[in-house]
């Protein structure tokens, strides 16, 4: 195997998971048998494929996550008409960050952004789209949408709490 492309495979396997790299390591420790030529380049061309696949799921899912997340609160916040429908929207967005502040702790500030501030931004695109909805006088007008980004606050701290669990289950084993 040239060397450029053993460092080019064995620097985008480090970019796996944990639990993946050992699939990658193998894959690069394999490519030394395999036969010069075109076999090995396609070898290694199917390594760095795997790579990149891994890499895009595990974005993607993540995207995914904080999109259903992100909806799962405006929605949940829309329908609440009880008297503790503003608890009921802390509940989910706490339970939504801090899952994905387990899924991802490295990515926990943007699970907390996205998360936190999903409410205020439904309230702005309200605002901005349909001024006179009764939504919007409900919750105080363009100043009262903007004033919800302060739950991004609350967001960080449920994102940073999962995160701070998968850290002490990862620390117990």
């Amino acid at each position: 195997m040239s060397g450029w492309s053993q460092r080019m495979l064995a620097a985008a396997i480090r970019l796996l998971p944990v639990r993946r790299r050992e699939l990658g390591q193998a894959l690069l420790a394999e490519a030394a048998v395999v036969p010069p030529g075109w076999r090995r380049t396609r070898w290694v061309a199917s390594g760095l494929w795997f790579v990149a696949r891994e890499g895009a799921m595990r974005m993607v899912g993540y995207a995914v996550g904080l999109l259903a997340a992100a909806a799962t609160l405006v929605v949940i916040d829309r329908i609440g008409s009880s008297d503790d429908s503003g608890q009921v929207s802390m509940l989910v967005l706490l339970l939504g960050a801090a899952a994905l502040g387990f899924a991802s702790p490295r990515w926990a500030w943007l699970a907390a952004l996205v998360v936190g501030s999903a409410i205020a931004v439904s309230g702005l695109a309200t605002a901005a789209l349909d001024p006179a909805s009764p939504r919007l006088a409900h919750i105080g007008g363009v100043g009262g949408a903007a004033g919800l980004f302060v739950l991004v606050v609350p967001a960080l701290a449920g994102a940073y709490a999962g995160a701070g669990l998968r850290w002490l289950i990862r620390r117990s084993r």
